[in-house]
């Protein structure tokens, strides 16, 4: 068994055991609450860089597959678990989760006291942090952080037909991040993203990695379409198009990274359970005004500035939300 330690930028260290060749990586620390999805969030472009701790204490127990992959590979630099199964079962497997990583340089961890990890993280924010066969000293973690540099997504899927004879709107997408089921998902509430950009009814602006949201030439790219055609932003693509509106878009301490966040739709209705991956809330004020709001804490999950004719949530709303975010944006 060869020992890694995951050593945070506030000086904590968690120790643990490496599965494969690879041991060194750094980037922000963040977490996922689901049961099942482990490949899913490992292939997610929006992940691109992350370092990510497992909340359920099993990981690998169904292998992979092709299907299930959102992107041609591992985007994650580094996971960590709780415990990974010497055996996986699964009628759709291909291969266990350790073979799928060993081409790659993504650090596969396990031992570790990922309880312990996310209540530090509860308490402290997501951080940044290094993984390494060795502890490190704060000032040797600052130092490796400091030569990292944010990595920049170059778009790798396609949008998905969509099969519906009248599609509710056709589509241009500036993909920062999005993955295969945010197009798959597109298509399946009648959005035709295959149109010719000079075609689309509107502009949807997909997710991307958490510090896309403070790249000003992400701000710009979205405020150059403003005004010419409705937006909507979804993910962190939402934090973005909020930004190019002129609104104020603050980071989450402790971002949401889950299956099962609550959502009101302000509008009326029902409520919904979202899948969301976001580290950033849009404050809504002046023009913005909010569509959603999380029913844990009250924050903004969607907002509408209709003087810009934009929109965004941070997750993918179902066919019924999506009808009411482009309604408010007409």
């Amino acid at each position: 068994m060869r020992h890694i330690y995951c050593c945070l930028e506030d000086g904590t260290v968690f120790e643990g055991a490496a599965i494969g060749e690879a041991v060194e990586c750094a980037g922000l620390l963040s977490f996922y609450t689901g049961v099942v999805g482990y490949q899913e969030v490992i292939t997610d472009p929006a992940n691109l860089g992350k370092i990510v701790v497992y909340t359920y204490p099993l990981i690998g127990n169904y292998g992979v597959n092709s299907e299930d992959a959102e992107s041609a590979g591992p985007k994650v630099v580094g996971i960590l678990a709780k415990e990974y199964p010497p055996y996986y079962s699964n009628f759709r497997a291909e291969a266990s989760l350790a073979e799928y990583l060993a081409s790659s340089p993504t650090v596969f961890g396990h031992r570790f006291d990922t309880r312990a990890m996310m209540v530090h993280m509860r308490e402290c924010g997501e951080i940044q942090a290094v993984i390494s066969p060795e502890k490190l000293s704060t000032d040797k973690v600052k130092e490796r952080l400091a030569e990292v540099q944010p990595k920049r997504y170059e778009p790798e899927n396609s949008p998905v037909a969509c099969d519906r004879a009248v599609p509710i709107a056709k589509a241009e997408v500036i993909d920062l991040g999005a993955s295969r089921s945010f197009y798959k998902h597109l298509a399946a509430v009648g959005i035709d993203a295959t149109c010719e950009a000079s075609d689309a009814d509107v502009v949807i602006v997909s997710d991307a990695p958490y510090y896309a949201v403070e790249d000003q030439g992400n701000v710009d790219l979205v405020r150059a379409r403003i005004g010419s055609k409705p937006v909507l932003g979804f993910g962190h693509g939402s934090a973005i198009v909020a930004a190019a509106c002129g609104a104020k878009v603050s980071r989450l301490r402790f971002g949401d990274h889950g299956l099962n966040i609550p959502v009101k739709f302000l509008g009326g209705g029902r409520n919904e359970i979202t899948v969301q991956n976001h580290n950033y809330v849009v404050v809504p004020e002046g023009a913005v005004e909010p569509l959603f709001i999380n029913i844990h804490d009250g924050t903004c999950e969607g907002f509408v500035c209709r003087d810009s004719q934009a929109a965004g949530a941070n997750f993918l709303p179902n066919e019924i939300w999506l009808q009411a975010m482009l309604e408010a944006v007409s």
